[in-house]
């Protein structure tokens, strides 16, 4: 058995320095800059070793997803069991919520490799952060589904950022990246909704009305943050290929020549032209969290 409770009264006891730690964090992000760039980056090895740290925890959790999920919806989203008790699944659980503090320091490595992350890569951090220690000792039945859902996107992250392109077999690697970042909101998000009702209906359900509010505020925030930075992206991407192929003529019939060649262009190199979306038409997105 996993000694949950005293672990819980240990977090409970170190909100208010973990949420010190978080605005400090949020400072230093957004205003430190290196001031040379340094000769030795320690990012792909700190994308690998977590691609393979979070794909251990996931595989760990996948008992608990399937016993839960034999059981029925309502008892995955309303009964959490043995989550937090059990051995293995207890163990990730809490393992994955102080990996939240472990995050931060990629931040720390983008500065110290001179990058400057983007505002969404910051706030995620830091709302992960406060999420993870503020709802541990919460008992919600709904953390299952979160923990597993961001170990696996951070699985697909990690691996692409590290250089191996999961699916890119079948898909284009940021579509298995971007997909599995929305999802990870998305799902979770949908089935908040689920436990609130049966809250309302008078069934039982390991959760409370104020914490599902705030969860649901929480992962609509950052569903809205994700959707406008891949959109924004996808956007200005046609938009520098309908430039660089449309000739500047103002001849429709030249224009529609134009689009098609460019069409043509695309479609012969694909999947390579989609899958390098990220990587060459917008070289701070190779990594989806930051910019050069």
């Amino acid at each position: 058995m996993f000694p949950y409770s005293w672990l819980s009264s240990t977090i409970n006891w170190s909100l208010l320095p973990i949420h010190l730690l978080g605005i400090f964090y949020v400072f230093v992000a957004f205003n430190f800059r290196p001031s040379h760039i340094s000769d030795r980056s320690y990012l792909k090895e700190w994308y690998y070793y977590n691609c393979v740290f979070q794909l251990g925890l996931g595989i760990l959790m996948i008992p608990e997803i399937l016993t839960s999920s034999l059981s029925g919806w309502h008892y995955s989203v309303c009964h959490s069991g043995t989550l937090y008790t059990g051995f293995f699944s207890g163990s990730v659980v809490a393992i994955w919520t102080f990996t939240k503090v472990v995050d931060l320091l990629e931040t720390m490595l983008l500065l110290y490799d001179a990058r400057r992350p983007l505002t969404i890569h910051i706030i995620h951090h830091f709302l992960s952060l406060s999420f993870a220690f503020t709802f541990y000792s919460q008992n919600f039945a709904l953390h299952r589904w979160i923990v597993f859902f961001n170990l696996t996107a951070h699985v697909f992250l990690y691996a692409y950022l590290s250089g191996f392109k999961i699916l890119n077999r079948w898909t284009p690697c940021w579509v298995a990246v971007c997909s599995s970042q929305m999802l990870q909101l998305i799902l979770p998000f949908i089935a908040t909704f689920s436990a609130a009702a049966k809250l309302a209906r008078g069934t039982r359900c390991d959760a409370n009305a104020l914490g599902l509010l705030t969860l649901q505020i929480g992962l609509g925030v950052l569903i809205i943050l994700f959707a406008e930075f891949y959109w924004s992206r996808v956007q200005a991407f046609r938009k520098k290929n309908m430039k660089s192929g449309g000739g500047g003529t103002s001849n429709s019939d030249s224009s529609e020549q134009e689009s098609e060649k460019v069409l043509k262009k695309l479609k012969a190199r694909r999947p390579s032209d989609e899958t390098v979306m990220f990587e060459n038409d917008f070289p701070e997105l190779r990594s989806v969290i930051f910019s050069p």
